[in-house]
């Protein structure tokens, strides 16, 4: 049981309220004032630890009855929900870890392959811009055709790095007011774009589609001459 104990404080169940919810599991229903009484747990304390279990699901009332019973859930669907619990957590962090991945990936490339990595939604698209530009080594050029991608991290990025890397950036005629930089960075203007792109060490290019911004990103040393000679084609069009 002292097993049991660690891994179910480990979800946050303290010790008060583990010990509660095995004594339901081998006393059976009980009342708050059992529970106290067999645990030497103050009375006017339990009920805070029962409403704590309630609230975890790991302990049902049963009603009709004064005073209140209560009961615990049944083990094996404790289990199922903290497997589930353990699962969601995971795949909440597989975007930071891919993120991750992807810096560590162009920081390393003698010891990575070449890859292709579909990135979704604004907020990646735009961690990812910044990633890019702070793992560059000489030059950075950006083309940021949409607002929601121009974050206090992305203008801090580049505010930031200008002091040790080259950075150019293309933006629309409309957002050019967002764009509050150090002379030190270039920046020129064109009346639209369909989409846009990072280009550093890696590249990454996206577009818009369906309300949302989709891109993909890679290493590949022929897709990042490809980006670069069609961002200097822009760029020199621009105004």
């Amino acid at each position: 049981m002292e097993e049991l104990r660690r891994l179910l404080e480990a979800f946050g169940i303290g010790a008060r309220e583990v010990d509660i919810y095995l004594a339901l599991v081998e006393r059976g229903e009980s009342t708050a004032r059992d529970l106290a009484e067999a645990l030497n747990i103050p009375y006017t304390k339990v009920y805070a630890y029962i409403e704590r279990l309630r609230d975890m699901g790991l302990v049902i009332p049963q009603g009709g009855s004064r005073p209140l019973k209560y009961r615990a859930v049944p083990p094996a669907e404790v289990y199922k929900l903290l497997v589930n619990k353990v699962s969601n957590a995971l795949r909440s962090l597989k975007p930071i870890f891919d993120s991750l991945q992807l810096i560590y990936e162009s920081k390393h490339p003698v010891a990575s392959p070449t890859f292709l990595t579909l990135i979704r939604g604004a907020g990646r698209v735009a961690d990812l811009i910044s990633d890019i530009i702070a793992a560059t080594d000489n030059e950075a050029y950006l083309a940021v055709p949409f607002p929601e991608l121009i974050t206090y991290r992305l203008l801090a990025t580049i505010a930031e790095e200008s002091k040790r890397i080259v950075i150019k950036v293309l933006t629309t005629d409309q957002l050019r007011n967002k764009f509050d930089l150090p002379p030190r960075v270039e920046i020129k203007t064109v009346n639209e774009m369909f989409g846009g792109g990072a280009i550093g060490n890696s590249v990454l290019i996206f577009v818009k589609y369906g309300g949302e911004i989709s891109g993909v990103y890679s290493n590949e040393r022929f897709i990042l001459e490809i980006a670069i000679t069609y961002f200097y084609n822009v760029w020199q069009k621009a105004k």
